[in-house]
């Protein structure tokens, strides 16, 4: 059931009626070995029964978990920065909800690791889900997807994650974090404190814009720690009546100040943007922005596998496509890697593929096919 929608998302099916296409793609079906390719209703009741079952579910995830382990071990990287965020998939489906923009749909909450680009968790939520609950949860289940050897060793997020509980568990597991601030009325009070002469102007290295920024030490009232709490604003070439009002943004973070000064957080801070990235690959790239089923589960089983397509994506351009396509987007490696016409044929008892393509493209096939070799189950 699993990989033919896996190759089904690779090559750019959406919907469970895409399924057709493997089904009748005989030389794929061939060198895959799938002597079955199940009907498209089939599947939507396999989805409905594996996402109702913690067994199955776990079993995708034991899968997940293995391709992080191998992904994660073939590298020098031994320290990574996880990327916390949700994100909004409308649904006009019978279980359904509205979130906090409005949206009807689902939102997933999703966990990258920024050095790669990996989906290391994932977890499927109604749309009416909070942004920010379940922030720590998810956070120690990222934790425990980390293969022996390596470490989560900074942490980001939006102000979703601004919370007491969030905090104390990075300083139990010595993680380094910067987190968007909610300006509560501490917040605006620390804001309005800070004197004319305490602010200090940078360029922003993205935008080129001057910005300044200032900083103090705040604390939960609940929270065991106190930490630095950083604004940053525009600078305005035009004098406020009422400039004590507060503008711009507002960050928390543990990050000693030796290591990193204001501004520097704020300019780490906002390579955090490069997430939306990775989710609208994730989206656009294997068939995310819609769900097909009716039933939150089924969807849920379907996301996952969405989960392992992204990520198998991700192995082969780390580990064997060309140069040219290691940054490449999922559609353009579909466009100019997979979509390469061939015929599979049989003679004196071998299996031929002939390759329609160039000696580069097909030189680049050889090497994914001894690479994956590698890498395969025994």
């Amino acid at each position: 059931m699993v990989l033919p929608l896996v190759l089904m998302l690779q090559g750019g099916g959406r919907a469970l009626a895409d399924i057709e296409v493997i089904a009748q793609d005989q030389a794929l079906r061939k060198a895959a070995n799938l002597k079955r390719v199940p009907a498209s209703s089939t599947l939507g009741d396999w989805l409905r029964r594996a996402g109702a079952s913690r067994r199955a579910m776990g079993g995708q995830s034991g899968v997940q978990e293995e391709l992080t382990r191998t992904m994660l071990l073939h590298g020098t990287t031994t320290d990574f920065t996880l990327d916390i965020d949700t994100t909004i998939i409308e649904a006009d489906k019978g279980d359904a909800s509205r979130a906090y923009d409005g949206t009807v749909g689902y939102q997933p909450m999703l966990g990258f690791l920024f050095e790669k680009r990996w989906l290391l968790h994932e977890q499927f939520r109604r749309g009416s889900a909070s942004p920010g609950s379940g922030i720590e949860e998810f956070l120690g289940a990222c934790w425990a997807r980390m293969p022996k050897g390596t470490r989560i060793a900074r942490f980001r997020s939006d102000s979703a994650g601004y919370n007491h509980k969030v905090i104390d568990y990075c300083e139990a597991e010595g993680i380094e974090y910067v987190i968007g601030a909610d300006w509560d009325s501490a917040v605006k009070a620390a804001y309005a404190a800070v004197p004319p002469g305490g602010w200090t102007r940078f360029i922003a290295s993205s935008s080129r814009k001057e910005r300044e920024v200032a900083e103090t030490v705040h604390a939960f009232n609940k929270g065991q720690s106190s930490f630095r709490l950083i604004f940053v604003r525009d600078v305005e070439r035009q004098l406020e009546l009422f400039d004590a009002q507060p503008r711009g943004q507002a960050q928390i973070t543990n990050i000693a100040i030796e290591k990193m000064d204001a501004a520097a957080v704020v300019e780490w801070y906002n390579q955090r943007g490069t997430t939306e990235n990775f989710i609208k690959e994730l989206k656009h790239g294997v068939g995310m922005l819609h769900v097909p089923c009716g039933q939150f589960a089924a969807n849920a089983a379907w996301f996952r596998i969405a989960g392992l397509a992204y990520n198998l994506f991700l192995m082969q351009q780390a580990f064997a496509l060309p140069a040219a396509l290691l940054n490449a987007q999922i559609g353009t490696v579909r466009w100019r890697f997979y979509q390469t016409a061939a015929r599979l044929v049989r003679h004196a008892r071998h299996v031929i593929l002939k390759v329609a393509t160039d000696a580069v493209t097909f030189g680049a096939m050889l090497r994914l096919r001894a690479v994956t070799r590698q890498f395969a189950f025994p």
